[in-house]
């Protein structure tokens, strides 16, 4: 597991896709102004959101172990409108495990990846896979992380609540330096 909390240090790119879904269209929901598409299994699917940026997992001096990572883009939302956005937050390796903490004090725990016993441990291949949970009030966030190689991985998250429906996939690229 080593290998991998190492691979991400550097530069990235992410390109995001968020996707709601509502099992019924409310005039309540701050997407209400969003058209709908069926997708034949009776939950109403908006248009993803599409989040583009850049980030970076950089170590931290004086933490061994300790990646801080930041990321900035910019939200495209299906009817043009675009938003700036950032986020940090703290990768953390020790005994074999990876932490992901939110960046604040004091440190508040998002989820620890649990790698599949199918993960190779000694190469970083697209059999790696870990998840990770997180619960928000009545909010579950489920991530699911796969290495792909040492240059990209992918993060998912399902999130689901009373009022919470949505996907988020990241595809990150290492940049060449």
């Amino acid at each position: 597991m080593f290998k991998i909390f190492q691979s991400l240090s550097g530069k990235w790119s992410f390109h995001r896709n968020i996707i709601h879904k509502l099992t019924t269209p409310s005039n309540a929901s701050p997407f209400s102004n969003l058209s709908f598409l069926n997708n034949n299994n009776n939950n109403l699917e908006q248009p993803p959101i599409i989040v583009t940026g850049l980030s970076n997992f950089e170590l931290k001096k004086d933490e061994e172990n300790t990646y801080q990572y930041s990321e900035e883009g910019i939200m495209k939302n299906p009817d043009g409108t675009e938003f700036n956005i950032s986020q940090k937050y703290i990768y953390k390796y020790k005994d074999e495990i990876i932490s992901v903490f939110f960046d604040e004090k004091p440190e508040r725990l998002l989820h620890t990846l649990n790698f599949d016993q199918n993960s190779s441990s000694g190469s970083i291949s697209s059999n790696n896979t870990a998840k990770g949970h997180h619960l928000c009030g009545c909010d579950t966030y489920d991530a699911v992380y796969q290495f792909i190689s040492p240059r990209e991985f992918k993060l998912v998250y399902s999130v689901e609540g009373p009022k919470k429906n949505y996907k988020i996939i990241t595809t990150f690229s290492k940049l060449s330096l």
